[in-house]
Formats: structure tokens, sequence, C-alpha cells
């Protein structure tokens, strides 16, 4: 079938911050692509940005990350979406309940396996690509470079004001996770696995 890559997906669930309703999809894990030539003569290097957000809100769209800068400057930029708040970072840090968390740095792995094996489509070069973000979008960048899981997938780092040892990029609140659980119905107490 044919795919609309011209307008904007929907992004990740999340709660507006100036209008206190929640908005998104679940249906989020899309990214966008920027070039000017599919077919230039020579690769080009390739840009992956990663929003910031504080891990809960954001998106990659055209009208806050687009590539009229980028796209000057010859390079491929592609700017990647994932999971959020409690859908992309919830953990209980219990082996028994099985949830560990990270499902959002997860995404973006995957995203990154995806660019790796498909940039070249879009005049990118597979063995040229760096990953950069702000705030949120920097320590993820940062905790893409210190994964095991992401060996090979890009080549160079940019962090731009954040990364992986800042105190907010690291959340071991499971009373978070517990207050989420009371809200939907949970009648236990934070230590109550059943």
């Amino acid at each position: 079938g044919v795919r609309d890559c011209c307008n904007n997906k929907d992004k990740s669930v999340q709660v507006d911050f100036i209008t206190g309703k929640t908005c998104g999809s679940e249906d989020c894990l899309y990214l966008s692509v920027y070039t000017n030539n599919l077919t230039p003569e020579t690769k080009r290097p390739v840009l992956v940005y990663i929003h910031g957000g504080d891990f809960v809100i954001g998106e990659n769209h055209r009208e806050y990350y687009g590539p009229d800068y980028f796209i000057k400057k010859d390079v491929v930029l592609i700017t990647i979406q994932y999971r959020l708040g409690v859908l992309g970072f919830l953990s209980l840090n219990s082996e028994e309940l099985n949830v560990p968390g990270n499902a959002g740095l997860k995404d973006q792995v995957m995203a990154l396996r995806w660019i790796k094996n498909n940039c070249a489509n879009f005049g990118g070069n597979p063995d040229n690509i760096t990953v950069f973000g702000e705030s949120a979008g920097g320590a993820s960048a940062h905790y893409m470079m210190l994964t095991e899981q992401t060996r090979g997938l890009f080549h160079r780092g940019i962090l731009m004001s954040g990364n992986a040892v800042c105190p907010w990029a690291i959340s071991q609140n499971q009373h978070r996770a517990y207050a989420i659980a009371k809200l939907t119905g949970y009648k236990g107490e934070n230590n109550d696995k059943d």
C-alpha cells in the first residue's frame, strides 16, 4: 500500500502542559526523514535528532524541529519519536511483575537500527551517522552512546544541555508507578505484589 509521508503522525501520549488535557496516541513510533536529494552522487552524513521534554512531553514534528537549516548543509536529517511518560518509562523494579521500564529508550534503539538499515534509501551514509538531542534528548543520546545495544548503529553523539548523569535523567521513584496504579483501581500497598 501507499503510506502518507507528507503529514505529521500522532505524537506519543502525553499531557499538554498548557491545557492539562491528555493528547497523542499509543501509535506514535514514527520518524521523519528530511533530504533534498534521494540520489546524490555521494552519500551524505545523517543527523538523528532526539527531542527533549523531560521524558514526558515532546514530538518530532516539523514545526518544532524542521529541517531548513540542515538541508542547506547537505545532510539527511531524521527526527524520531518514542514512548513517553508511563508508557515509555514506568518501572516497578520487580522481577515477578516483569515491568523493567525504559521502553522509550528501547524505541530509540529500534529507530537507530531502522535508520542504519534504511538511510541509504534517502541519500544518507550508513557509515556516517550522528545522534544528537537537547535536554532529555541529550540524555537519550548519551544513553545511546553508553549501551551495547547500539554498537555500530551510529558514529558520534552531540549532547545539548542534557546527559545521562543529570539527576532528572534517572528515575527510581516506584511510588509514582503505584500512584498511577491506584488511579486505575489498584487497592494494594506499595510493597504488595498481588
